[in-house]
């Protein structure tokens, strides 16, 4: 399915003189409401072609955006909005476009946001019935060094909208088979992550265990992780899914996978799992 099928709709940021890119996509039949689309750092919506077809198959209407710096959005690639102002974003395209979403899905730090989202009782997600958290950054200083975590936050005073790779490549997502192609991004793609960006992920209070309890336990929650993903680490979802409330939860450890379990090239046992706990939650 190509990107052109959907409608782009442009959102102006007032707060920050930014563009941001909507995009929306209607059900193949009658729709069960909307699907929500949080993709990750260094990420656009224009990759998702796979679960924008997943769910249309699956009776919904899909609303994605491109975090400012991503995509077609405006902005210093790198440089998504801190929490705060990311909250404000989403309920104000979801408020502005009359769209309340049934369902949302967060890849990896799209993930992050999406644990918070729950976690703070968004009113523009009091009508969420389920979310699925695909390999969510749900610690991001895990792995990281005290002194790299401390000299991030001394220089993001100085110079906040600075970005810096973050060691990211595709062959860290799925597996490309090696050679050039494994560094080579596609286009819109990139590993960079501004200094006022990465101080904000490094709060010791966006930790996703300390907020997990928050979220509201009528939710569904289907969390989908690859078992060599070790740009967010596996061993942090096991105790995420145990701290949620919800007695509906299903956590998908994908045997061999890495960051994007979707893109490797033997995903159909992944998607039929998917298709049945959408169908069966």
């Amino acid at each position: 399915m190509s990107e052109s099928q959907g409608i782009e709709r442009r959102f102006e940021l007032k707060w920050m003189n930014r563009t941001v890119q909507t995009v929306s996509f209607p059900a193949l039949e009658s729709s069960q409401g909307t699907v929500l689309i949080l993709h990750g750092l260094g990420d656009h919506i224009g990759r998702y072609g796979w679960a924008i077809e997943l769910f249309r198959n699956q009776g919904f209407d899909v609303l994605g955006i491109d975090w400012p710096g991503c995509g077609k959005s405006s902005g210093i690639r790198g440089d998504l909005p801190v929490l705060d102002d990311a909250c404000r974003l989403v309920g104000e395209i979801l408020e502005a476009y009359k769209v309340a979403p049934v369902g949302v899905l967060g890849h990896s730090t799209g993930g992050f946001f999406l644990t918070h989202f729950l976690a703070r009782s968004l009113p523009s997600f009091s009508s969420v019935e389920w979310a699925w958290f695909s390999s969510p950054l749900l610690d991001p200083s895990y792995g990281q060094s005290v002194i790299k975590i401390t000299a991030a936050k001394l220089l993001a005073k100085v110079m906040p909208k600075f970005t810096i790779s973050t060691g990211v490549y595709p062959r860290d997502c799925f597996h490309t088979g090696g050679g050039p192609g494994s560094r080579e991004f596609a286009e819109g793609v990139h590993n960079r992550i501004s200094l006022r960006f990465g101080e904000n992920l490094l709060d010791p209070e966006k930790v996703a265990v300390k907020v997990v309890g928050q979220i509201d336990e009528r939710i569904s929650v289907l969390l989908t992780q690859g078992a060599a993903d070790h740009i967010c680490a596996p061993e942090m979802a096991e105790p995420f899914v145990h701290g949620l409330r919800t007695q509906s939860k299903v956590f998908l450890l994908v045997a061999g996978a890495r960051h994007e379990p979707f893109r490797e090239s033997e995903s159909d046992g992944f998607f039929n799992q998917v298709r049945a706990w959408l169908t069966g939650r």
